[in-house]
């Protein structure tokens, strides 16, 4: 008896067995027809959590909206490099302010009649110079019939754009109906104002600060004008020269990278277009105490007195006074040129 059980429990364990290791499959099974018939039946209903920002990018304009974020990236990079550029030139500083004695005002073009501390000579440096436009001359520095023309005319027609000559600043942007029409006027770090005349529209504002190349304007025929051109003048301390003496008007470039200013320079009636060499000899560093090192300078910084920069000078606070035609109360401006000798 006990022998015929033994085959009958070995029958029983091997289908129990079997029974245990297909449960799973059939469940197995009866999943991927419910998931087929969820999927096929549509009014069943989908559980799954939808992820809004994957949606979002899997649209078919995704690409293009990166290349324009890509875009929009470049751009306010280079507005923050543009206002790096514009803290190193320092927005409160008035340019070549220790040449033109704190003078500067929006009332017109030479503001400079009664300033007295006019060097004998003084070097311009011309080393980060633009041309304005590209145009030709159509009209010489000089006498004309009944007038003086303190510029050069360049041919440009209405709405061409106009560059800054060099870095600066600009003091003025005005209109005259029978002289300049709209102009601007810049002052220069290196000494210089240069005015642009007969424009149609002003890209800048006053007091704005400008790089050499920069657009200021749009080229016009506006003013004291019988055709669209650009009426362009070199100024020292208000005082009109020839241009010619710095530029080559021929190659779109500057005779040299810097020009020493002296009273000759103003002497020239501008009879003839051309500039020969012995306009341009220099006159020696010794005889230029700008150059030689007979005049200096400090750039007033954060915390600076009067009394502290004369310290550092060795001279005293009513020299410095005296040589900046300021008070001792004076308040001193960040980026301020102080005279020290």
């Amino acid at each position: 008896m006990e022998s015929k059980k033994q085959p009958m429990l070995i029958k029983i364990k091997t289908f129990s067995l079997a029974a245990f290791m297909l449960l799973p499959l059939c469940a197995f099974a009866s999943g991927n027809e419910e998931n087929k018939d969820a999927t096929e039946n549509k009014s069943v209903p989908d559980t799954r959590i939808e992820v809004a920002f994957k949606q979002r990018h899997s649209r078919s304009t995704t690409s293009q909206n990166l290349y324009a974020d890509g875009i929009k990236i470049k751009r306010d990079l280079s507005l923050i490099d543009k206002a790096r550029e514009e803290r190193i030139l320092d927005a409160d500083e008035i340019p070549a302010d220790e040449i033109y004695g704190g003078l500067w005002s929006a009332s017109r073009v030479n503001i400079y009649g009664n300033l007295t501390n006019i060097p004998d000579t003084f070097s311009v440096d011309l080393s980060n110079f633009t041309m304005p436009t590209m145009g030709h001359v159509t009209s010489n520095y000089g006498k004309r019939r009944r007038r003086f023309h303190h510029g050069i005319d360049l041919k440009v027609q209405t709405g061409d754009t106009i560059y800054a000559t060099f870095d600066g600043k600009v003091r003025l942007c005005n209109f005259e109906r029978r002289g300049y029409g709209y102009y601007v006027v810049l002052r220069h770090h290196n000494g210089l104002e240069t005015v642009y005349g007969h424009l149609s529209k002003f890209l800048v504002s006053e007091n704005d600060v400008v790089r050499s190349g920069d657009p200021i304007a749009l080229g016009g025929n506006t003013g004291r004008s019988s055709g669209s051109h650009l009426h362009w003048e070199f100024r020292f301390l208000g005082q009109p020269f020839n241009p010619n003496h710095i530029v080559d008007f021929k190659n779109k470039v500057c005779h040299r990278d810097s020009y020493t200013i002296s009273k000759r320079t103003f002497n020239d009636s501008g009879a003839s277009s051309t500039v020969t060499s012995r306009s341009y000899a220099k006159t020696p560093a010794n005889q230029n105490k700008y150059i030689s090192g007979g005049v200096g300078y400090h750039r007033v910084t954060k915390g600076d007195t009067l009394s502290r920069i004369a310290k550092a000078h060795g001279t005293s606070i009513r020299s410095l006074c005296r040589l900046n035609n300021i008070s001792e109360t004076t308040t001193l401006r960040l980026g301020q040129s102080i005279r020290t000798k």
